[in-house]
């Protein structure tokens, strides 16, 4: 789905609910600047906006990814909340490490509330981001090209999957701290065998967050 089929349809959507521009900014707390930014494809709204529009009627999921109707099914949200984590546009190296220096957001991932509430203990989506994973260190756990969940709020190293930058790459892998450092471990260990990060070199050594969820493709 690319980003300009959204862009006409936050137009469609504006339009639907019968406001200009400046109106609609207006309602939506958003600067005028920033509304003509959405719909000429400038940039995409966060989730404030998106949820101020669901308010006024508009259906999130079909604005996203132009499933079902423009209209919300007011049915499905009282029994349904529906909540969307941005997925930013960088790669998570299990191999040997990339990082994209552009973090933008690509697009948005709908989660259930309840499973953020029930699985992840997570009330809000403060802190948490999807990205994609490169590589096959992580195999069979995470494949090339899954998508994971990140916790930025949970940085504890006791040896969860976790994705962090070092000496200016990004990785994903089990981290463990151990007496002098921290142990990296792959789960694919034939290919990729542990290694070390001690501790004077752990100042080049950032904690994303750990990985929470992990979506693929079967």
């Amino acid at each position: 789905m690319s980003d300009q089929q959204i862009y006409n349809r936050i137009k469609d959507a504006r339009e639907l609910l019968g406001l200009s521009q400046k109106a609609i900014s207006e309602k939506l707390g958003c600067s005028h600047q920033a509304w003509q930014g959405y719909e000429a494809g400038n940039n995409l709204p966060g989730g404030k906006i998106l949820r101020r529009l669901n308010f006024l009627g508009i259906s999130i999921d079909w604005l996203l990814s132009g499933r079902g109707s423009i209209l919300k099914n007011t049915a499905a949200t009282e029994t349904t909340t529906i909540t969307y984590i941005p997925r930013v546009d960088a790669r998570l190296a299990a191999g040997q490490g990339a990082l994209n220096d552009r973090l933008q957001i690509r697009e948005y991932i709908p989660f259930a509330q309840t499973y953020l509430q029930q699985k992840l203990g997570r009330g809000t989506v403060e802190g948490l981001a999807v990205l994609e994973v490169s590589g096959d260190s992580m195999e069979p756990t995470i494949s090339d090209g899954s998508l994971v969940l990140v916790d930025q709020m949970d940085q504890d190293v006791s040896g969860s999957i976790m994705a962090f930058v070092y000496e200016d790459f990004a990785y994903i892998k089990r981290l463990q701290k151990y007496f002098g450092g921290i142990d990296v471990v792959s789960d694919n260990k034939d290919l990729y065998p542990p290694h070390q990060i001690r501790d004077a070199d752990l100042d080049q050594l950032v904690i994303i967050g750990r990985v929470r969820w992990i979506g693929k493709v079967l």
